[in-house]
């Protein structure tokens, strides 16, 4: 959002700039020389910490390292042509590599390289085509449908995988197991069994990628691989155990399809739709949050074409599926890169170096190229946000924990599943139970309005109508209710059972003599409403507005007031003729009973001087 000054010198907001990718008319025509030495600076940073990088997820993703190198080329390059970011880097990044890694070995048999290989290049091309299709079919609204919780749980589960994926290689071990509860104690059985150089080399890199991290001019990667390099020559710490990279074949990567069989496809499938959805949202998201700071809009459907397309190029040319990559798209931002003309200059320095200088990559350590990943790992986990959601919506944190507890226990695939089902849940269960209110206005007797704060649906018409006879109820048991409003400024639509619902709901309400009253309706909601025909039933009111709603009953109580004013003055002048006739009955009440009262007298008198005469004679007899 841009500010401006008006031609009458007040202050207003403009809409954020729409942005395109470097190579289109419309932005090389608005291409700035300014930008240019910030542009050439981040381009040649991002060329130098990409290296070490991608070097490191080739091999997180089970490949060759220089397979990293393959990906981080053409995804760089793509991405530049179609992109809508402007500062977004797509490249080899941990969190897909990982989901690279899983995916395939479920599905290579035997752990043939080339057949992983070749199995990982496929699924890139699947995952980039069904990407493409999406942005196609325009579907790159999908982003929106998982939640920040679930999001930022599925993070944090791959991001203790990363960790453990490379546990055995910054410490010169062998670990079975893939799994990541198996894994962990198996790496606790065999700490005796530490590699002691490989673990100096591995904990002494992540020192220092933690203390130049906080020198934001250095690359830390760079930096930590090249000293790693330089000690593995000058001590000859290869002879000693030390795991290196190996020779790196020079040249550039040659155009090839990845063999396909049905099978294969069949088998890829699944995985590839999981994989292609987590890679979007998570490039959605850092993208969105670049383009805000920097002051543009972006295409979110093009986005997931360009992303699509820079996967297809990968798996085209021996490279793996890709995604944004954080740490590289912040350098570029850091050091002034204002276009992707600095992607495109990464690009071809890197083109440059897979030429000629490949072979000093030989020598690096495997584990300085863990710690890296390692580190990575680490910054995804994000614990500040899951406090922030349980502290906003505890409910929301529970799922976050959830999703992260299931993507630990079932893996990274069944996760991805995991992730979007609770995501699905936790919008049905918003939807199902929304917020509501019920107000009692004190000055309006006999009066309740219940807002409903959601649309009305199968999975919520029998709690809806549920909810409003146990308010009906409660309220009744307090003081009578008459009137019966319900606010539906949120209700913005309903199906045929909630249809049936409000049916039933009035005819309860006839039942007790309350009158029903909507007010607010709009849209889908209303036009259901008059579909239905129930707002032509007696004693049901449709009003505009809540106001509306109050007016209209405020005068129904007032008519109600004066006609029983109008009715006791009526009767006002019978009054003493029946309290008249009323007197005289109280009278002949009370003689009635008072000769009752003297005849139940004298009889008892009677039965007594009867009694004394009987005693009498008898004792006379004696």
């Amino acid at each position: 959002m841009r500010v401006k000054k008006s031609e009458t010198g007040q202050t207003e907001l403009s809409a954020p700039e729409t942005t395109t990718a470097i190579l289109r008319l419309d932005l090389l025509r608005t291409y700035k020389l300014s930008w240019l030495p910030g542009d050439l600076l981040a381009g040649l940073i991002i060329f130098a910490v990409t290296i070490p990088a991608a070097l490191a997820y080739g091999q997180l993703a089970g490949l060759h390292a220089v397979n990293g190198l393959y990906a981080s080329l053409l995804a760089m390059g793509v991405y530049a042509f179609f992109g809508t970011s402007r500062q977004l880097i797509i490249d080899a990044e941990a969190a897909v590599a990982i989901l690279v890694a899983t995916s395939v070995a479920g599905v290579a048999a035997g752990g043939d390289p080339v057949r992983f290989a070749a199995l990982a290049a496929l699924e890139a091309v699947m995952v980039g085509a069904i990407q493409v299709t999406g942005g196609l079919l325009r579907v790159g609204f999908i982003a929106d449908f998982l939640p920040k919780s679930v999001i930022i749980g599925f993070l944090n589960g791959m991001a203790l995988i990363i960790i453990m994926a490379q546990a055995d290689k910054i410490c010169g071990l062998e670990l079975a197991h893939s799994d990541f509860f198996p894994r962990v104690w198996e790496f606790y059985t065999k700490i005796h069994e530490f590699h002691r150089l490989t673990l100096t080399i591995g904990v002494g890199c992540l020192l220092g990628l933690v203390v130049f991290y906080f020198v934001p001019i250095i690359p830390e990667a760079l930096v930590v691989v090249a000293l790693a390099t330089l000690a593995v020559n000058w001590w000859h710490l290869g002879a000693g155990g030390v795991s290196l990279i190996g020779l790196v074949p020079a040249g550039l990567p040659s155009l090839e399809l990845p063999p396909i069989k049905f099978t294969d496809v069949l088998d890829l499938l699944p995985i590839a739709t999981g994989v292609a959805l987590v890679s979007y949202v998570d490039t959605t998201i850092t993208a969105r949050a670049f383009a805000m700071r920097g002051g543009y809009r972006l295409d979110h459907n093009q986005e997931m074409i360009a992303l699509g397309l820079a996967n297809v190029g990968t798996g085209l040319f021996h490279g793996f599926t890709v995604g944004s990559s954080h740490s590289r798209t912040a350098v570029n931002e850091m050091y002034g890169g204002r276009t992707q003309l600095a992607g495109l200059i990464a690009t071809v320095l890197l083109g440059l170096f897979l030429l000629r200088f490949t072979n000093i990559l030989q020598n690096i350590p495997v584990a300085a190229l863990a710690a890296i990943i390692i580190a990575a790992g680490f910054r995804l986990i994000n614990l500040t946000g899951v406090w922030r959601i349980f502290r906003t919506r505890p409910a929301s944190g529970v799922v976050s924990l959830a999703t992260t507890f299931a993507v630990l226990i079932s893996g990274l695939m069944t996760g991805i599943l995991v992730s979007v089902a609770f995501a699905i849940i936790l919008v049905l269960h918003r939807l199902a139970r929304p917020h509501e209110v019920v107000t009692r206005p004190p000055t309006i007797p006999g009066l309740l309005i219940y807002r409903f704060g959601g649309p009305l649906f199968f999975f919520n018409a029998a709690y809806f109508n549920n909810r409003v006879q146990e308010v009906i109820e409660t309220a009744t048991a307090t003081a009578p209710v008459t009137y019966f409003v319900i606010n539906a400024e949120a209700i913005v639509d309903m199906d045929v059972n909630a249809a049936e619902m409000l049916d039933e709901l009035y005819q309860f309400l006839r039942r007790r003599n309350i009158v029903l009253g909507i007010c607010a309706a709009k849209g889908h909601f209303r036009r259901m409403l008059l579909n239905t025909r129930l707002t032509k039933r007696e004693g049901l009111n449709l009003y505009l507005s809540l106001s509306e709603a109050l007016q209209d009953i405020g005068k129904r109580l007032l008519e109600e007031e004066r006609r029983a004013t109008v009715a006791a003055e009526s009767v006002m002048p019978e009054l003493p003729r029946a309290n008249a006739g009323m007197a005289e009955t109280v009278a002949e009440v009370v003689a009635e009973v008072a000769e009752a009262e003297v005849a139940e007298t004298a009889e008892a008198e009677a039965k007594a001087k009867a009694k004394e005469a009987t005693k009498a004679a008898e004792e006379e007899d004696c």
